[in-house]
């Protein structure tokens, strides 16, 4: 039998359909005695009867899936604290929709009007590291406000 397969009901001794059991993560189906089995004895996921979730970096876009409930902190290739994008804190994301978006505009006539770096971050939302590079990338070597 290769994986993904059906199971023959000759070939693991179950009989029947309820014993059927299908992993989430790799698609691995087989015969189970055991009613919640703890792992998929093909890829050992111990998450084999939830829905599949996968994490993508913004930052070097390695895809991989959890292995536990909740979010992880870092992505397992690069290390990076902020590889995600959808809360703003993908730096890779967070740059191009600020390019696209005129946030630019805002930030610089916030931070022209007396605003500092990390007052304009609270009030907006954009993280400080892209509040920075935009105002260091118009201001030049002078001094930024922060």
């Amino acid at each position: 039998m290769t994986k993904g397969e059906m199971p023959q009901v000759a070939e693991t001794g179950g009989d029947r359909m309820s014993d059927l059991k299908i992993c989430n993560r790799c698609q691995y189906t087989w015969f189970s005695n055991v009613a919640s089995p703890v792992r998929c004895p093909s890829c050992g996921s111990h998450c084999w009867n939830r829905s599949t979730s996968s994490n993508q970096c913004q930052v070097c876009g390695h895809v991989w899936f959890p292995r536990a409930d909740g979010v992880p902190l870092r992505c397992p290739s690069c290390k990076t604290r902020s590889w995600r994008g959808d809360s703003g804190s993908g730096r890779l994301k967070t740059k191009k929709s600020v390019r696209t978006t005129g946030v630019t505009d805002n930030v610089m006539s916030r931070y022209n009007s007396g605003d500092g770096c990390l007052r304009i971050s609270m009030d907006t939302g954009i993280p400080m590291s892209s509040v920075y590079d935009i105002v260091k990338s118009r201001v030049g070597k002078t001094q930024i406000k922060m």
